[in-house]
């Protein structure tokens, strides 16, 4: 093994004691000739690329792009393509290298350049996060607002993230209805009933619950989207009609409202003779804003199939009306907490206090708008007081009016780095403290900066790098990094495309709500746990851990797991590891009938391998579905389709990942057949590399972990930023990759190496202001 190393590096020790100029004439001039220009010469300019012309060192070393371009396609193992004869691996490994340092040279010659990042509204998570920690409410108001655009694979992209005039009429009633959910002034108003019938409604809403709560079943089930006014107490009443055998057991209705379930009843069947309506009812307590209320029945539920109508099987009970009542006000009800955020004073009772309004905004201001706020900014913000004074409002609803000015302006809803560079448009600058911790925040938990981060920043000494590591290690602790497990991880995993999945229900009859629920906790739990524990981010190609319930275990066919809650398990590491052979991966990999090869390739090349393929080309044969498992496995007609010239080239490369996977179905159970054929998991990869089960591709993926740390830096570093990489960014991404590998590819090295990072810490010093209407960029 130490004399098959020293093979492998030897070429690589010779290139870097020699010259560039020798170093490319002794080793990378005669491997060019030897595998690359019998088709990148000047009469066929493959791919419309000359390499002849680099016979010259001199011209060679004048050029930068094409060697990154030549050692990304070297590294992916795609050149010299089939069927030519494979390079020797070492001589292969020496090339890239060159190429690499080469352009490295050639980077730090040139002057520093950390991009530009437009202006960001906060997107749909960080409005609701946001929010939350300022005024300490519990709802969700921006669950109503439209979906965000999406750019390089993520919702947090400054240059996508638009302000139409729909979004901006969400946004006047979300700062109404938190203005008035966090001050609550005045008094509650009258109780209001508000009666849903299921004969008017039409078909009830999909139940969905709590995968930790008793499983609710939609048959028989009644839920409605209500507008709970104000916030204060409501409430929820249920009519059940029906009736059933007096020998029958109860079933359990429960009460629900705003996505959690509150109380339970046990509702025995009545008999014939017997009121078969009756009433059942809650009180809850509700936030102002739209939501879902009514009653649902625990699984497996009342409602059965009925030959004899007559004579009914078993209770066949529904809801059949709901009632919302309210708001109530609670008597002697304390402030609430996000009361108690905003008033750093009060007035005497029955006076109106301009000294005291001045000095909640002062305080309230610099925390919503995330940076020091100007004495002509506090006194446009002070004439809202004045404006509700004069009215005849009282002191609190002035307060509430300034708040909801507040979070209307661009200073809230934008995250907006200021100041131009000495140098004009076009000069690079270090961000600010308070900059700083912003992108510090909404990169880790998708949030505002914290107390501590405040106060760092006031005193300039957050930029300070051991202080800097200090926040990162601190913040990663902290239970609101599970943002960036879900946000991170759910758009980089494609786990939010779960929702649009749907297993054909005649072939997977067990598919339903509870499992999808299950698959994707399993994979946010996963990245949590790497988060929380600071795993090596290889954990994410065969960690042999994962954390599962009875009914997730149950798909997998682990035994010993019982109970709704999840619990960390142990892997063997032969049929799971990692997050590649997760249920919630395979699932939104495949067709809804059949696992898809191709499907599955991508996702490896795409988020593993940062080596997406092009785009297919136009009037590509389709597969013949109805032979697929009966007269031809489907391994057999990806391989005649792949005889296809115009399809090889793509599909020898992602089809050879995907087949690795074929051991998994469409919603990732294990299986050794599919159909009539048994399943064949052989590949072999470009670069040479075969394997023979899931756990050898795995293997191979791992051998190439300097791959995967440079598509995952890439990744995260777009998350972090939130702008797409350019040229100069490689630079940056390799030396992160370096000094991850030296740090035992520890998540918390990767991640502290993005922040210390030049693009993170600076930008470019030109203003930028959003637009509220028409801002946008490519969708």
């Amino acid at each position: 093994m130490r004399r098959s190393l020293l093979l492998l590096v030897s070429p690589w020790w010779s290139l870097a004691a020699q010259t560039p100029e020798a170093a490319y004439s002794a080793t990378v001039a005669p491997y060019l000739t030897r595998h690359c220009f019998g088709c990148h010469n000047p009469a066929l300019k493959t791919a419309g690329l000359d390499l002849m012309k680099f016979r010259d060192p001199r011209a060679a070393l004048a050029e930068r792009d094409v060697w990154e371009k030549v050692a990304g396609k070297i590294r992916s193992g795609e050149m010299p393509p089939a069927p030519a004869a494979r390079p020797d691996p070492a001589a292969a490994k020496a090339v890239e290298r060159w190429a690499e340092a080469h352009v490295d040279s050639l980077d730090r010659k040139r002057r520093i350049d950390p991009g530009r990042v437009t202006a960001r509204r906060l997107n749909r998570a960080e409005y609701n996060a946001t929010v939350r920690d300022l005024l300490g409410v519990s709802f969700r108001p921006a669950d109503d607002f439209p979906l965000d655009d999406s750019g390089y694979g993520f919702d947090n992209i400054g240059d996508v993230l638009s302000v139409n005039p729909a979004l901006m009429e969400k946004y006047l009633a979300a700062a109404d209805q938190l203005a008035r959910a966090a001050i609550a002034a005045g008094p509650v108003p009258k109780a209001v009933v508000e009666r849903y019938e299921l004969e008017r409604m039409g078909e009830p809403a999909q139940v969905v619950g709590d995968p930790e709560a008793p499983r609710i079943t939609r048959r028989g089930s009644f839920l409605v989207r209500h507008r709970f006014s104000h916030a204060g107490d409501y409430e929820i009443r249920a009519y059940v009609r029906g009736r059933g055998r007096p020998e029958a057991a109860p079933s359990k209705l429960v009460i629900m409202a705003g996505g959690r379930q509150y109380e339970a009843f046990d509702v025995e069947p009545v008999v014939k003779g017997q009121n078969p309506r009756r009433m059942f009812e809650c009180t809850v307590r509700m936030p102002p804003g739209d939501a879902e209320a009514g009653a649902a029945w625990l699984y497996p539920g009342p409602m059965v199939e009925n030959k004899d109508r007559h004579n009914p099987a078993g209770p066949n009970m529904w809801v059949d009306a709901i009632e919302v009542r309210g708001p109530f006000a609670r008597p002697d009800e304390p402030s609430p907490e996000s009361r108690r955020r905003i008033f750093v004073c009060e007035p005497e009772p029955g006076r109106f206090d301009l000294d005291c309004a001045r000095k909640i905004l002062a305080a309230f201001l610099p925390r919503a708008w995330r940076r020091p706020v100007a004495e002509h900014e506090l006194d446009r913000m002070m004439s809202f007081v004045a404006l509700a004074q004069k009215e005849g409002d009282t002191f609190d609803q002035a307060i509430q009016l300034a708040v909801k000015a507040a979070l209307v302006s661009p200073n809230f809803l934008f995250r907006i780095e200021r100041e131009a560079g000495p140098g004009g448009a076009g000069a690079e600058r270090a961000l600010n403290d308070y900059e700083l911790a912003s992108r510090l925040s909404y990169f880790l938990w998708s949030s505002m900066p914290d107390e501590e981060l405040f106060r760092l920043a006031a005193q300039k000494q957050l930029g300070r790098p051991a202080v800097l590591a200090a926040q990162v290690k601190r913040m990663l602790a902290d239970g609101k990094s599970s943002a960036l497990a879900e946000n991170f991880g759910g758009q980089w995993l494609e786990l939010r495309n779960l929702n649009q999945v749907s297993p054909d229900p005649r072939a997977f009859p067990d598919f339903d709500t509870d499992l999808r629920e299950a698959m994707r906790r399993e994979t946010t739990m996963f990245l949590a746990a790497l988060l929380r524990e600071d795993r090596p981010v290889l954990d994410l190609i065969n960690g042999n851990y994962t954390f599962l319930n009875e009914r997730l275990a149950g798909h997998y066919g682990i035994p010993g797991i019982e109970g709704r809650q999840f619990r960390r398990v142990e892997l063997d590491g032969v049929q799971r590891s990692g997050v590649i052979t997760q249920a919630s991966v395979l699932t939104i990999s495949s067709h809804p009938n059949r696992t898809s090869p191709v499907l599955r390739g991508i996702w490896i090349l795409e988020n593993f391998l940062a080596s997406p393929p092009p785009a297919a080309p136009a009037n590509v044969p389709q597969l013949k579905e109805a032979e697929i498992g009966k007269t031809m496995s489907l391994r057999q007609q990806m391989e005649r389709h792949r005889a296809d010239p115009n399809c090889a080239v793509c599909h020898t490369k992602m089809d050879q990942l995907g087949f690795g996977l074929e051991n998994y179905d469409p919603v990732g159970r294990w299986r050794t057949r599919d159909g009539n054929f048994d399943i064949d998991p052989v590949g072999e990869l470009p670069g040479g590399q075969k394997f023979t089960t899931p756990a050898e591709m795995k293997a191979i993926l791992l051998e190439d972990k300097e791959n995967f740390v440079r598509c995952l830096t890439e990744k995260l570093m777009t998350y972090a930023l939130g702008r797409g990489l350019e040229s100069y960014d490689k630079p940056v991404v390799r030396s992160i990759g370096k000094k991850v590998a030296a740090n035992g590819y520890r998540i918390s090295s990767m991640i502290l190496e993005i922040v210390q990072s030049p693009p993170f810490r600076m930008r470019r010093g030109e203003e930028v202001r959003p637009t509220v209407a028409g801002a946008g960029g490519n969708r």
